[in-house]
């Protein structure tokens, strides 16, 4: 009789019991799940924004009185000053939305970023952020500082960059750091963020920037006034030689700086040797290589000096391949009429003149105004590359670590310009 009632109870415990459980375990289980993995419930990208008002992110990306447009339009205002295009604007904002829906004082815990464009901030991704201010003027002062040096890559990118596609590519390679296939990248709403704002702001114009020293542009000074103060004094750089022999003559041009071959100035015009008249036999490089830095290296060694030689090679080693057929030592001692080669990343040329101050006047291709980047073939552009930037140990974007093969120690052969 006991055991009836003990099944009796069990039964009515379990018919009361069954259908909580059925409710029960699912939450459990969601709860367990959360505890263990907290993307189930939050973003991968945990970026938290300060209470502050000054930090808010309220309005849109087509509100221009809200406190999102009111940053648009002042980054906006400063990048195009400093001679960057629409494209080029409305992709680097857009990345800004990406990162931080534009909030200066965003922040991530879990990468130690924070900012509008989430710099490192001590830990696992660098301290970059330093003790900049949560302003978003303090960062775009930070952007163009760092634009000019540590990331100078972004700003080459940017130059050559042809539409919103190609500057967002450019801005998240060279300044966030991101891989080109990286699905952080999220192209498709970064593009069609830009083209918002590339509409709403009225961001339809070309850039011009300028790869010298003042290309850092402070917030406190307007882009009228940051030349340098010996700019207006063009004569005290005039020329008062040919340019035919190395560390001498020197230009009113500083910090690297990109020409086409037709713009290139007038005081920098007599250490060209005649560049521009000079036929080029490109049948000494490959036509894969037509568009590219050693294809201009192999065809204008060939075209200045004699007997021709044939080398092959990527550009961070085209002065030990110039070196090995030419009998003549590697060195990190440039000559006009040597060529260089740069591990950084892998580029090459001919230098043209080395100038008093140690500065090297060179000619190459596919850096920023010519070949492949610029959507040109056959083709060079001139480069006024700083002593500071070949140097050992340099980041300088495509001119770091520079090392040269001057054909002429080897008396065999002979420099015809």
């Amino acid at each position: 009789m006991k055991s009836k009632v003990k099944k009796a109870l069990v039964t009515k415990i379990a018919i009361i019991c069954a259908p909580l459980l059925v409710i029960l375990i699912p939450v459990l289980l969601i709860i367990a799940l959360t505890m263990n993995n907290p993307s189930v419930t939050c973003q991968t990208d945990t970026t938290t924004t300060a209470s502050s008002d000054g930090g808010s992110s309220n309005g849109s990306l087509t509100d221009k009185n809200s406190d999102v447009g009111k940053r648009i339009s002042y980054i906006s205002d400063r990048f195009k000053q400093a001679g960057y295009s629409g494209d080029n604007i409305a992709a680097i904002i857009a990345i800004g939305w990406r990162e931080s829906n534009l909030n200066p004082q965003a922040v991530n815990p879990a990468g130690s970023v924070k900012g509008i464009w989430q710099w490192g901030a001590g830990g696992i991704n660098g301290d970059r952020y330093q003790n900049t201010a949560d302003t978003v003027e303090a960062q775009v002062d930070l952007a163009f500082k760092e634009l000019a040096s540590s990331h100078r890559s972004a700003m080459i990118g940017l130059a050559a960059a042809k539409d919103i596609d190609s500057s967002a590519l450019a801005w998240d390679t060279g300044f966030e750091g991101v891989g080109a296939s990286d699905p952080q990248r999220k192209v498709s709403e970064v593009k069609s963020w830009a083209e918002t704002i590339k509409k709403t702001y009225d961001l339809n114009f070309e850039g011009s920037i300028s790869m010298g020293s003042n290309s850092v542009i402070d917030s406190n000074v307007s882009a009228n006034n940051s030349s340098d103060s010996d700019s207006n004094n063009q004569s005290a750089y005039c020329n008062s030689d040919d340019g035919s022999v190395d560390g001498t003559g020197k230009i009113k041009e500083n910090g690297l700086t990109f020409w086409t071959k037709d713009s290139v100035p007038d005081d920098v015009k007599p250490y060209l040797h005649n560049i521009t008249s000079k036929k080029l036999d490109w049948s000494f490089t490959t036509p894969d290589a037509y568009n590219q830095c050693v294809g201009f290296s192999q065809t204008y060694m060939n075209a200045i000096w004699s007997p021709n030689f044939t080398f092959r090679g990527n550009g961070n080693i085209t002065a030990e391949a110039v070196a090995k057929v030419t009998g003549v030592k590697v060195t990190t001692t440039p000559k006009a009429g040597a060529v260089f080669a740069s591990d950084r990343p892998n580029h090459t040329g001919v230098v043209l003149q080395v100038l008093a101050n140690g500065d090297l006047i060179v000619a190459n291709q596919n850096a920023v105004k010519s070949g492949q980047n610029a959507g040109t073939s056959q083709d060079y552009e001139i480069t006024l590359v700083p002593k500071s930037a070949y140097g050992k140990d340099s980041q300088a974007v495509g001119y770091g670590d520079m090392t040269f093969a001057y054909p002429g120690d080897n008396s065999k052969y002979q420099l015809h310009w």
